[in-house]
């Protein structure tokens, strides 16, 4: 039976356990509330606040979730006591000193991205996950002690505690603050089902959909098919998993994931399509769904003798959720049923997001391609790729494109996320829907214009200083392309021979026009005659003019590009 109480203000959430006593205090801060250019402050206070506690026989760690951030030990009651009051010393007044040691911590052990989350949301709130630590290097001491007063303190706390009461001297020593809201998820995908290319050898899967039990039982009747059709039948993936992701906002994501061997990646992609497509039309055994509701009421109850329910109720605190008895969460699984499976299926098949191996696509499975660029370029100057005419920069009051033929990606200023800027004058802008544009001096004729003027638009709090490339890796414009004599001179030769052929060719049939008009032939042979050579002379102008054109063009790539 789960107990609420109080413990210096913090909520708290206890209960006794079969196992050893373990604790945890978690907060509501995590990954999704960094600005891209603090990515990683959120893992650094955690590590700060960790770094020289606990013994070698002490069991403690701390994590940095997408929404919380939590501090867990196992031990004896005077262990518990010890360690989170020091977590909680450690917050209030931060060791400046150990600041450089946990951020080589980091460094050293940096944490994966999620690229679902960056093509679905963006670069925001969930999509956050998605990019590096940016931020690591750019973080000194007053912007920890501000992200530890915002988020670190005793009303955006909660506790758990597994055993039989809380611990005797337990004090958590906290400042006084606000509750943080949850963050609310945004998206950047304008259709769904959609579709983007990831890496070479992977096939994944992810959805929203909302927060219920039959949505976890839905995920877990996803694996098992997944399991049976590409790992046991087909023998396409060797590991398949599916994985429910409860957020405080109401919502919940469901992520699948198969691997392929580069020669059966095709086979892994079409396989995780035709399960998704079948348990949307309602394709779903009854038994799998009962063999996991089975499965979950049993790992529910186990869990509850171990405590295990209790990090999950605390976390609800922290989004005003009821907390739910043993009991009620098992009933409502219980009751979950093979219609409402179905029903699931098919709204996480609507919201859906698929992530093909590279070189593959899943237009001819009915998912829409996730947008790769811009509706619109920028107005402003245009700075020209050097010797290469189908790409150019635009600069302008709002904004920076980039231009490729005829597609756009575009950054405007008052949507930049963050700007990644080098030594040597590149500029990369990213907008808040993960749209790229970079600014290469070398490639681009008078970049160094625009990256003063981006440097004067952008807010000094979303620069962030890159360190230097090595020069074999700074983007060079291609070589000038050798040509032969005869290839020099062809295109002036053509234009000398053709545009004079074609200005003959108008001429006679301007003329032969006139002499119709005005009654008379200027072939002899009568209007009708006249009005023929006419129309075939011009015909033949436009085929020697066309050609022109084309000259011109190439003579003036050669002089823009030279």
């Amino acid at each position: 039976m789960i107990s609420q109480v109080e413990v210096d203000g913090v909520p708290a959430v206890l209960a006794p356990t079969t196992g050893p006593l373990h604790a945890g205090l978690v907060f509501r801060v995590g990954v999704a509330d960094e600005p891209l250019p603090r990515r990683g402050v959120t893992r650094l206070v955690e590590h700060l606040a960790l770094d020289g506690l606990g013994t070698a026989d002490q069991q403690h760690n701390g994590m940095t979730g997408t929404e919380h951030t939590f501090f867990h030990v196992q031990g004896t009651a005077e262990e518990i006591t010890g360690f989170l009051g020091a977590v909680c010393d450690a917050l209030r007044e931060p060791d400046s000193g150990r600041i450089e040691r946990a951020r080589e911590r980091l460094r050293a052990d940096e944490s994966g991205t999620d690229p679902l989350a960056l093509w679905r949301h963006g670069a925001r709130d969930f999509g956050r996950t998605g990019y590096p630590e940016w931020g690591l290097d750019g973080l000194g001491e007053q912007e920890l002690r501000d992200w530890i007063a915002r988020f670190f303190n005793r009303e955006n706390a909660a506790l758990w505690i597994a055993g039989d009461g809380v611990p005797d001297g337990l004090k958590l020593h906290l400042p006084s603050g606000e509750r943080q809201p949850g963050p609310e998820p945004s998206s950047a995908l304008p259709v769904t089902p959609a579709w983007f290319a990831g890496p070479d050898n992977e096939v994944a899967w992810d959805t929203t959909v909302r927060r219920e039990a039959r949505a976890a039982i839905f995920a877990n009747v996803l694996e098992r098919q997944m399991f049976r059709e590409l790992r046991q039948r087909d023998g396409i993936s060797y590991t398949v998993r599916t994985d429910y992701q409860p957020r405080s906002g109401g919502t919940a994501r469901i992520v699948a994931y198969a691997d392929a061997l580069p020669e059966k990646r095709e086979a892994a992609l079409g396989g995780l399509a035709d399960v998704l497509a079948a348990l949307r039309v309602g394709r779903i055994d009854p038994d799998d769904v009962a063999t996991v509701i089975a499965l979950t009421a049993d790992g529910l109850t186990e869990a509850d003798t171990r405590g295990g329910r209790l990090p999950g109720q605390a976390f609800n605190l922290l989004s005003g959720r009821a907390v739910t008895d043993l009991e009620e969460a098992v009933a409502e699984v219980r009751a979950v049923t093979r219609e409402d499976v179905a029903e699931v299926a098919v709204a996480a098949y609507e919201a859906g997001l698929l992530m093909t191996p590279a070189g593959t696509r899943a237009d001819w499975a009915g998912y829409t391609a996730a947008p790769t660029h811009s509706e619109s370029a920028v107005a402003g100057r245009v700075h020209r790729a050097v010797r290469n005419p189908r790409h150019h920069l635009v600069s302008g009051p709002d904004g920076v494109s980039h231009v490729a033929g005829e597609e756009a990606t575009t950054v405007r200023y008052d949507e930049c996320a963050v700007l990644l800027a080098w030594p040597d004058g590149a500029r990369q802008l990213i907008g808040r829907d993960a749209i790229v544009v970079g600014v290469e001096p070398r490639v681009y004729r008078k970049a160094d214009a625009v990256t003063r003027e981006v440097d004067a638009r952008v807010p000094a709090e979303l620069r962030i200083a890159m360190p230097a490339r090595d020069p074999d890796r700074i983007p060079q414009p291609p070589p000038k392309q050798r040509r032969s004599p005869m290839e020099w001179i062809a295109p002036y030769w053509n234009l000398l021979v053709f545009g004079s052929a074609g200005l003959v060719l108008v001429g006679v049939a301007a003329t032969s026009i006139g002499f119709v008009l005005t009654g008379r032939s200027l072939f002899g042979d009568g209007r009708q005659t006249d009005l023929g050579i006419s129309a075939m002379c011009l015909v033949l102008a436009g085929v020697l003019n066309r050609t022109t054109l084309l000259d011109l063009r190439e003579l003036r790539n050669r002089w823009v590009n030279r």
